[in-house]
């Protein structure tokens, strides 16, 4: 994982630490996904992940929803960071 995913990951999860003391839910939300979209060599999984929570978060959901939507999309984003590549596993034959 980059530095810059590992930076952005733990900034993230410190805005959903604090979201309960957030004046403004919407926007802590918005800056939890901003902060993730600002880090580079996500996964097209992982990028499409936070396209549709933040696509989600626009739509204006019930305040109520949106602690435990980022919670569950940050451990999304982080499992899909320790997941290796696959191997290939048969040997590439040249000509």
């Amino acid at each position: 994982m980059s530095a810059s995913r590992q930076q952005a990951l733990a900034d993230a999860r410190k805005l959903v630490r604090t979201f309960a003391a957030a004046p403004e839910p919407r926007r802590r939300a918005q800056a939890v996904i901003s902060e993730l979209k600002r880090a580079e060599g996500w996964s097209v999984t992982a990028q499409r992940a936070l396209d549709a929570a933040d696509m989600w978060v626009r739509s204006n959901p019930a305040v109520a929803t949106l602690e435990p939507r980022l919670r569950e999309l940050l451990s999304q984003m982080e499992k899909g960071q320790s997941a290796q590549p696959p191997r290939i596993t048969t040997p590439i034959r040249t000509r």
